[in-house]
């Protein structure tokens, strides 16, 4: 039960993340139970870098696929061992910056994936200079992942496009690898994000089964690794895809007469994630195109740095009545675009989704109804306006915050100043390095992980928002009349 009318002005003013990260616990348990045993589980990163998520991952001792050095960096303030980094981090992106090479392999970082011989170059160069063991030094090589320079039918996205290196490559990158003395583990590819269908991998791992061969046959090289990458649909459960792709591995390999992999390995995202939040957000406005397409506006959207309309999140509607929910049916014959509030064609949240009847303009019940939208939890910082258009982010709190929040005004405050602790606790971490080199060094030394113990105590969250909103009216008091 909660005060409808309340509820209503406070989505107007504030679209909700509302967060149940007890569900990464479950989801990389499931996910463990099923792949665990024939290698390493490694949550990439750009999925969530939400401090609670690396820590829980890093509590249950999983692998992590990054991207960037930053992304190392978070790993360790959120308290991933530095003696883990060597065999729990992967360096996935495989067109890197020299100075990304060179800080992770300082930190002890020693698996990377590659597809061209700048990268191979720069990593035996940089480990030369840092007089490091080359043979310790692993690469998987990123191979197709379908014919051509294009993903097969049905793949999400064109890796093929940026990534990857067909079979001749792959055997003149081997040979270069071995050249430098450093380590050819095996192979790597990406059927796309959102692979719905566990056939997808099928022609990557067929691929690598020949590779694996070849190597071992032309150029006397054994690898030991098979890395199946991310793209698992977070709607599908994970043994649909592990009763297809471990049987498959293990008759490929026999058929091609090829080494079977010792580690076979996986990097998840959105799998381990999505379903750790929800986002909730008001209808605005309500617009019927010429071929009946409805235009919905909300009080949520993304940010400009892109869409969100293949992240395969799901929506439901919503209307209060006498302080509780009512579940609205949506119609398949019924399509709608849901945006948000800027006026820029890349506000998308989804395309020609059902929607319910009573999302109609003559409606007068209409702007009481709001929109859930599951599988938030991925990618979910696209979701949030980077205070841009006058429009703040949504609000983040964990369900039980939420709870408490929609009956009571007091609360509602105390999370909106929580929220806002929250988002400026890591830019003003940033803020504090970039300056130690030119004014006091003292607020260089403030660590993310001290920050981030603040951010995980409710109470120490609360003081400091309410710190910097009282430093900031303060200081405009003191110097608004400056020029």
């Amino acid at each position: 039960m909660v005060d409808g009318k309340k509820f209503l002005e406070q989505l107007t003013r504030h679209a909700y993340r509302v967060c149940n990260y007890a569900a990464v616990t479950d989801n990389y348990r499931s996910f463990h139970e099923q792949f665990g045993k024939r290698g390493t589980i490694h949550f990439a990163v750009k999925a969530s870098a939400e401090p609670f998520v690396l820590k829980t991952l890093i509590a249950l001792d999983a692998g992590f696929e990054i991207a960037t050095y930053s992304e190392l960096r978070l790993l360790i303030e959120c308290g991933l061992p530095k003696h883990k980094i060597g065999t729990k981090v992967n360096f996935g992106q495989t067109q890197k910056e020299r100075s990304d090479i060179r800080k992770a392999l300082l930190d002890g970082l020693r698996n990377f994936a590659t597809d061209n011989i700048h990268d191979v170059r720069m990593i035996t160069e940089l480990a030369g200079e840092l007089q490091l063991p080359k043979k310790d030094i692993r690469l998987q090589i990123r191979l197709f992942n379908a014919e051509g320079s294009s993903s097969g039918g049905g793949y999400s996205q064109s890796f093929n496009k940026r990534y990857g290196v067909d079979n001749e490559q792959a055997m003149q990158l081997a040979e270069s690898i071995t050249a430098t003395g450093m380590t050819v583990a095996g192979f790597t590819f990406h059927p796309g994000s959102g692979s719905n269908s566990p056939e997808l991998w099928d022609y990557g791992v067929r691929n690598a089964a020949k590779l694996s061969r070849q190597l071992k046959d032309e150029l006397g090289i054994t690898v030991t690794d098979l890395n199946l990458s991310g793209g698992f649909d977070p709607s599908l459960p994970i043994e649909t895809y592990s009763e297809h792709l471990l049987p498959l591995i293990d008759r490929v390999y026999g058929e091609e007469a090829a080494p079977l992999p010792v580690h076979i390995d996986t990097e998840p995202g959105r799998w381990l994630v999505a379903n750790a939040e929800v986002l909730i957000g008001k209808v605005s406005n309500i617009k019927i195109n010429r071929d009946g397409t409805r235009i919905v506006t909300m009080t949520t959207g993304v940010s400009e740095n892109g869409t969100l309309t293949d992240l395969g999140l799901d929506f439901d509607f919503f209307i209060l009545e006498n302080g509780k929910a009512r579940k609205l049916e949506k119609r398949t014959e019924l399509r709608g675009n849901l945006h948000g509030r800027a006026c820029a064609d890349f506000d998308v949240i989804a395309e020609n989704t059902a929607v319910p009847a009573e999302l109609h303009p003559d409606n007068p019940i209409a702007d009481d109804i709001f929109v859930v939208i599951h599988g938030a939890g991925a990618y979910s910082h696209y979701m949030e306006r980077n205070f841009w258009c006058g429009i703040t982010p949504p609000m983040k709190m964990n369900y039980d915050e939420f709870r408490n929040c929609i009956t009571s005004e007091i609360n509602y405050q105390r999370a909106l100043v929580n929220s806002y602790a929250e988002r400026s606790g890591l830019p003003l971490k940033n803020a504090m390095t970039f300056i130690t080199h030119t004014t006091d060094r003292r607020l260089g030394q403030i660590k993310g992980s001290e920050i981030a113990h603040i951010l995980d105590n409710p109470e120490l969250l609360n003081k400091l928002g309410l710190h910097i909103l009282t430093s900031v009216a303060q200081f405009v008091q003191e110097h608004a009349r400056e020029k």
